[in-house]
């Protein structure tokens, strides 16, 4: 008899933001150049306060020093400077209301183990970001979709809508604000709807704040500086895109409920410790202020200009033009938005030049949605941005001539 894998493992998805890396890795071996608007990974270079405060630390020639196990919640010079950054924010968070977790990958599951038992469910707006499915499946969580459209501008649905949605398995709303895929940022009176929401029918809002200081129309906002969120709130938050530090993986989760950091503690003990010297490297880097922040965020608004000018002068393309975070999703003239992206890397290059995107169906868990939308990342300089969009029009003219005969 052959040994069998668990459900849970089965069921789980594969990254559909990485699905199409074999077509990448052939298109490569013929010698094109694949420009990535697919991921969400800067090419602005992090601070380099971090990679110095890296390097002092990491002198253990003397054998007097040693990289230990530091608090399961955090070490408290991390958690203050993280303080004192949300104290710049307007958000009043003291050490003992943060828990420091391998990213906020790390965060958003240890949130779902805490506030949910197997087969409860929480209520997440649709396109979502595409790993809240596999962290929900490692805690045998089910997420209840609820549409969004780009008609709307992915604007949030009525809180009436929501409600119609919660059951006696549902413990928890879950937003991503800037939101990751679609660029979008919900205005106060919506997040203010939610927290009402919530309070009332005792769930937890969960807020996915990691791209929090990046909008671009209005002043960031979060849950826990609006009323009533201190009974519901829970923010995730992470270094990753704020400091272009990815593989930093050092993340957090920011709430003024105590009784759940203190139950959540358990997960974060049974791991032992989040990195140690990523988040000493860390602590100059969230210390010196938030200059390098600003100049990102003029960066990606700089590209997102180039979006609105390139994608935004076809008229058969409908777009998300971001308001934050440094996503849109475009919706194509196409009848498969992964046989066009497929294409687009075995079939199509300009001058020895194509482009990888994310097809955004696996963004959505209703089946049928967003089987004509594509996400795509404003993680490139201006000039390369404008040669990748520029590519992927030519390519999606070829692909619609093609189509056609």
């Amino acid at each position: 008899m052959a040994n069998s894998l668990s459900n849970r493992i089965e069921n789980m998805q594969f990254s559909p933001i990485r699905k199409l890396r074999p077509l990448e890795l052939e298109a490569i071996s013929r010698g094109v150049e694949v420009l990535h608007l697919n991921i969400g990974q800067p090419d602005i270079p992090t601070p380099s306060s971090f990679w110095e405060e890296a390097a002092a630390s990491s002198d253990i020639t003397t054998g007097e020093k040693v990289l230990a196990y530091g608090p399961s919640d955090g070490l408290p010079e991390f958690k203050q400077v993280l303080s004192d950054y949300y104290h710049r924010q307007h958000i009043t968070l003291l050490p003992e209301n943060i828990m420091v977790t391998t990213a906020g990958s790390e965060a958003i599951l240890f949130t779902l183990m805490a506030i949910c038992d197997p087969g409860d469910e929480i209520i997440v707006p649709e396109p979502f970001y595409t790993n809240y499915n596999g962290f929900a499946a490692m805690a045998g969580v089910t997420i209840k979709p609820i549409s969004t459209s780009i008609e709307s501008g992915f604007a949030l649905p009525a809180t009436e809508d929501f409600a119609q949605l919660i059951t006696e398995k549902t413990r928890a709303v879950l937003i991503c604000n800037p939101n990751n895929p679609t660029g979008a940022v919900y205005p106060v009176d919506a997040i203010d709807a939610l927290i009402n929401l919530c309070y009332e029918n005792a769930l937890f809002l969960i807020a996915d704040e990691v791209y929090r200081d990046f909008t671009y129309e209005s002043e960031p906002v979060s849950i826990l500086q609006r009323p009533g969120v201190e009974d519901v709130g829970i923010v995730i938050d992470s270094l990753s895109k704020r400091y272009s530090a990815c593989g930093s993986r050092i993340g957090a989760i920011c709430s003024y409920h105590k009784e759940f950091l203190s139950q959540v503690l358990k997960c974060a003990q049974s791991r032992l410790c989040p990195p140690t010297l990523e988040q000493i490297a860390a602590v100059s880097l969230v210390a010196t202020g938030d200059s390098a922040v600003l100049e990102m965020k003029e960066e990606y608004r700089r590209r997102i200009a180039v979006i609105d000018e390139v994608i935004g002068s076809e008229e058969d393309i409908l777009y998300s033009q971001p308001q934050g975070a440094f996503y849109s999703v475009l919706k194509l003239p196409v009848d498969n938005a992964e046989t066009f992206a497929a294409f687009m890397l075995k079939d199509f290059q300009s001058e020895g030049t194509t482009v990888l995107v994310a097809p955004a169906a696996g963004f959505y868990q209703s089946p049928g949605k967003g089987i004509d939308e594509i996400r795509i990342a404003a993680v490139l300089k201006p000039k390369i941005m404008r040669q990748a969009l520029t590519i992927l029009i030519k390519g999606l003219r070829e692909y619609q001539r093609l189509q056609t005969h």
